[in-house]
């Protein structure tokens, strides 16, 4: 597996996990009161901010790279040769 393919799953992982936050944040928004023990529900959304940039980041960085980068359409694939 090339450090590109990892790069771009820790981007999805980590996109997918501000998601999960942003949404709790809501669902604490739309409940009220406390959920999962934090009484204020934006607290999810400053969490969630670095792992959406991480995110953000890494996908769009991975497709630079792979455009850039690479003399022919091979190096940026998961075959192996």
């Amino acid at each position: 597996m090339k450090i590109a393919t990892i790069i771009l799953y820790l981007g999805w992982v980590s996109g997918v996990f501000g998601a999960i936050l942003m949404l709790a944040g809501v669902i604490g928004f739309l409940i009220g009161g406390e959920f999962l023990n934090v009484r204020n529900f934006f607290n999810y959304f400053f969490i969630a901010i670095p792992f959406l940039l991480l995110g953000i980041f890494c996908l769009v960085g991975t497709r630079a790279f792979c455009t850039c980068n690479c003399n022919d359409e091979s190096c940026c694939s998961d075959k192996e040769k």
